[in-house]
């Protein structure tokens, strides 16, 4: 349960409305009101008010991460070309964007939150805020592994601990056992927290065989962090971190046709986004060219609308705002597709490979003297 935000107020305002008319602010605008009062400041270091300003669906720009041919074929040893931008104009009319990819450069995961998570390697890390342009550079996580394994690769995930305030971490490293020349059964997980800049180790869970974590696309919501994850007979399943408690949770999906191939598998993904505040499931069914969208409420998985099908094939990218999604469509371009008026708008941007995300503006600081 969220905690009260309580703020001084100006003049015949409520607190409630106070707190309403800041949290449309950006994030530039309140961090200039830090000095008109120090509830003011305090409220903008509250971390409840920083996820009610993170929810705002007017919080929100695209960001595109594309891989395309390069024109000029005469260079053998650059025949690709990848660029990270974002789109400030968050109706996406104005398709004017800021080139990100110097910055961008190396491995990247995120963003969450408005946060990017810059990896040096798997267990040294920094964070990048794109919005209040402020860095922190984490203490190298130094796991104690089991004899004869390395780590295979990374997955990360940010998030608020509820409990306590505090703003985690998880870092879940993915184990090879060299003399067995597989998977180890285990994976290693590891927290930072943000209060005590250091980490601690948990327990980690079972991995089995192929057992798979997406890190490309996990969610945060009302403290916990979700992953779909793929078992050993290709089935999905979607995996929780609680944030206060830290254990892991496997839970079943939505009740949707079950994959038992690798190349079904990966031409079925699972999208995970939320809606209408809910943990939400995007399903596309490349043989019906249609698309499912599951909520849970209660514990429980509903469907909540069906789009298709389409005469062209499409492949899901993520969610935008309400009614609206992201779609890839056969011939290497991004949609807009508006589900409440079924219409579809060319983004003009293609390449070879995309990967969308939803930035948003984050009032959560890197600088150590600010947390």
């Amino acid at each position: 349960m969220e905690r009260e935000i309580r703020v001084k107020t100006l003049g015949d305002l409520s607190d409630d409305m106070m707190i309403e008319t800041l949290s449309r602010l950006p994030v530039k605008s309140l961090m200039r009101f830090k000095c008109v009062c120090i509830s003011w400041c305090d409220l903008v270091k509250d971390p409840n008010f920083i996820y009610k300003h993170l929810k705002r669906d007017d919080n929100m720009r695209l960001m595109v991460y594309c891989t395309y041919k390069n024109p000029d074929d005469r260079d053998p040893f650059d025949d690709l070309i990848t660029y990270f931008s974002v789109f400030p104009d968050r109706t996406l009319t104005d398709l004017h964007f800021q080139d990100l990819e110097p910055i961008m450069r190396g491995i990247h995961i995120g963003p969450y939150d408005g946060i990017f998570c810059l990896l040096k390697s798997h267990t040294l890390i920094n964070l990048w805020n794109v919005s209040l342009n402020e860095y922190r550079g984490l203490p190298e996580c130094r796991p104690r592994l089991p004899c004869y394994t390395r780590t295979h690769y990374a997955n990360i995930a940010l998030g608020l601990d509820l409990v306590t305030g505090d703003f985690k971490l998880v870092l879940i490293l993915t184990l090879w056992n060299d003399q067995r020349d597989s998977f180890h059964d285990f994976s290693h997980v590891a927290v930072y927290n943000f209060s005590t800049n250091s980490w601690r180790d948990l327990k980690g869970f079972e991995m089995r065989f192929d057992y798979m974590v997406d890190r490309i696309y996990n969610v945060y919501l009302n403290g916990y962090c979700y992953w779909v994850v793929c078992r050993p007979d290709y089935s999905k399943a979607i995996l929780a971190f609680s944030m206060s408690n830290e254990v892991f949770q496997e839970i079943k999906g939505p009740s949707v046709p079950q994959t038992t191939t690798y190349y079904q598998s990966v031409k079925t993904p699972w999208m995970l986004g939320t809606y209408d505040d809910c943990l939400s499931l995007l399903y596309s069914d490349k043989f019906a060219h249609s698309f499912e969208l599951w909520i849970m409420k209660g514990g429980f998985w509903i469907k909540h609308l069906t789009f298709g099908p389409f005469i062209e094939t499409y492949q899901p990218l993520g969610f935008w705002r309400k009614d609206e999604f992201l779609l890839e469509s056969s011939d290497k371009r991004v949609i807009l597709y508006d589900s409440r008026y079924h219409e579809m708008r060319d983004l003009g941007i293609t390449g070879l490979w995309f990967s969308v995300h939803i930035l948003k503006e984050s009032l959560i600081r890197m600088k150590d003297e600010d947390m």
